[in-house]
């Protein structure tokens, strides 16, 4: 039997442990984890104990724990379960550690779970967990190789940890030269995402949408006003029966309206920008509107009717696009002109009347402003729990409720429109963000999620108008949008400034390390390895040669005491003079001295005589 000093070897793995749980467990749902902590509960039982069929048991206590997993996610092989299963053979392994090989099998477990992690989200925090899990690792690996486990004393740990970095200059070396595959964990279709805007709009579909502080893509190029901010991510141009909004079908718009619509990209603005998307594990990708798509990917789709972008994959992993700005020139044609005033027979009376009173003797801009003042009167509020409302619901909101948040004015605003035979849509996505001072740079959340209307106007195009703005200030009660949140904390407590900063400073870290994961693709490799091949200095030069300077330095330290510095000396001060008396490599040190004058035989013949008693005494510093 293999034995170890428990009081390390046991505390280590069990952290590794955790850490892997950690790196695996932020998208797992609550019962899964009230399940591992049930696993770890067994294990640490199952690990005090040592008996003939341990083995089996844990064995068949693994299997239980998969077929548990199975039952769990309704027999759905999802990226969840295939997370779950490792953590499960891990937390089991864990069990029978208190042999060589176990503790070796626990620890490449730990490795292939770090590298799930990574491709799970490559963000900071992903990365350096994983990072140091594999430290952790290694030093564990090295731990049980010893003969005897050295106490966890100041020294010992800096010596794990200078074996345990020995990894990170190859790492270094095979980030810069080697390709990255695009590699997609996702043996099946992923589960929908928890970020983004519904597949239809109903009053009230955006409150659990709204409500998050989830991250949900990053604006790099601080080049626009916050209140300029709309991204698009979903357009809703047709209204079904039952009062819901819905996104016309890509196919169904191209077979339809093709012939119906010419689309000039008009004058470059020069303007560009680039996002940074979290995996939204959908296939939608906000985008200013005007924007034409600079980064070359053909798995990305742009929607002539919509102006929006598509993926034809699942965004499961970070990406970042760059845009370009420039003045539409888009001309309609009246079939899709008609297609946009569209409403089903069911719409109220009331608000049928209202529109026909308020349209007469009006222009079109006169009437939507007449649209818009009535919401800007103060009857109506912004409020992100506003009451129930009947089967006519847009009509008891406008005439009697007076009460919602974006999509309730968005929706009201465009079925007005329409009701007066105006070309309008509703578009849907996320405004405003919020800047980090220290980066310079903007965040979206799933907070910022909102819907607006856009309007056809000949000679001008589509043209964005935001009812919900038009809400007095004083008539705001809840949101937790910035740009709409009257009432949100002042920032002059000393303490809530302290802690933004801080918030700031952790997300700005996570900016940059994404950035420049994303950046760094095969053709700045290539060019890296051109400029290593014909001998070009770039900074890019420090990423290989400072760890490789790094992991010498502290092998040096580690390695060097009282003798080995003292051997190096004696060497240096033989080879100056090496020459000069014709030393051998076969002359002693005495030897050597002989031939020295008197005058260098007084300064260096201490030096000579301590390194002999080293030596041969066997001494350490």
């Amino acid at each position: 039997m293999f034995s170890l000093k428990l009081s390390n070897i046991k505390v280590l793995s069990f952290l590794i442990l955790i850490l892997c749980l950690v790196s695996i467990g932020n998208d797992i749902s609550f019962i899964n984890k009230i399940f591992w902590a049930t696993l770890i509960g067994a294990s640490f039982f199952l690990l005090q104990f040592n008996f003939k069929f341990k083995n089996l048991l844990i064995g068949c206590y693994g299997l239980l724990g998969i077929y548990i997993q199975l039952r769990i996610n309704q027999y759905v092989f999802s990226e969840e379960f295939f997370l779950n299963c490792l953590a499960v053979l891990l937390i089991a392994k864990y069990s029978e550690i208190l042999t060589k090989n176990n503790q070796l099998s626990f620890c490449l477990i730990s490795m292939v779970v770090a590298v799930a992690s990574l491709i799970k989200g490559q963000d900071l925090f992903s990365s350096a967990t994983a990072l140091t899990i594999i430290i952790l690792s290694i030093i564990n690996m090295y731990l049980v190789q010893q003969k005897e486990v050295m106490d966890f004393n100041f020294k010992n740990i800096l010596k794990y940890l200078g074996f345990g970095l020995s990894i990170f200059p190859i790492i270094i070396i095979f980030y810069l030269l080697f390709p990255r595959a695009e590699v997609n964990f996702r043996l099946f279709d992923p589960s929908a995402g928890s970020l983004g805007i519904p597949d239809s709009i109903n009053l009230g579909s955006f409150r659990e949408f709204s409500n998050s502080e989830e991250p949900v893509f990053t604006l790099i190029n601080k080049n626009y006003k916050k209140d300029e901010l709309y991204f698009r991510v979903k357009i809703f141009d047709y209204m079904e029966k039952n009062k819901s909004w819905r996104p016309t079908s890509n196919i169904y718009m191209y077979n339809t309206f093709k012939n119906h619509i010419k689309i000039n990209r008009g004058q470059n603005t020069g303007k560009t920008y680039e996002v940074i998307l979290e995996p939204h594990k959908g296939r939608w990708i906000p985008s200013l509107s005007n924007s034409k798509l600079l980064t070359n990917d053909n798995t990305i789709m742009e929607n002539p009717f919509n102006q929006n972008f598509s993926s034809r994959n699942p965004i499961d992993r970070k990406r970042k696009l760059e845009f370009l700005k420039y003045k539409h020139n888009q001309e309609l044609y009246f079939r899709l002109l008609d297609y946009y005033t569209l409403l089903p027979d069911t719409i109220s009376s009331d608000l049928k009347n209202w529109a026909e009173e308020n349209k007469k003797n009006r222009t079109d801009k006169e009437y939507l402003n007449t649209i818009l003042q009535t919401f800007a009167n103060g009857s109506y509020y912004y409020n992100l729990s506003p009451e129930n409302l009947s089967e006519n619901s847009y009509a008891d909101f406008f005439l009697k409720n007076k009460e919602g948040y974006c999509e309730y004015f968005a929706g009201t605003f465009v079925l007005l429109a329409r009701l007066a035979n105006i070309p309008s849509r509703i578009v849907s996505g996320y405004l405003g963000g919020d800047l980090n001072d220290v980066g310079d740079f903007y965040v979206f959340r799933q907070k910022d999620a909102h819907a607006w209307a856009e309007v056809w106007f000949e000679n001008e195009g589509w043209v964005r108008i935001d009812p919900t703005k038009f809400v007095p200030a004083e008539n705001v009660r809840n949101t937790l949008n910035d740009l709409f949140n009257k009432n949100k904390i002042s920032d002059n407590f000393i303490s809530l400034k302290v802690l933004k900063y801080i918030g700031y400073y952790i997300n700005y870290a996570d900016f940059v390390w994404t950035q420049h994961l994303l950046s760094y693709d095969n053709s700045q490799r290539q060019s890296f390895i051109e400029d290593l091949i014909n001998f070009k200095f770039s900074k890019v030069f420090l990423w290989i040669f400072a760890p490789i300077a790094l992991f010498i330095f502290v092998r040096l330290f580690f390695l060097f005491n009282k003798k080995t510095i003292t051997q190096i000396i004696v060497n240096l001060i033989i080879w100056r003079f090496k020459k000069k008396y014709n030393l051998l490599y076969s002359d002693t040190h005495q030897e050597i001295l002989n031939k020295f004058s008197n005058e260098e035989k007084i300064k260096y013949q201490k030096l000579f005589k301590t390194f002999e008693i080293l030596k041969y005494s066997n001494k350490n510093l």
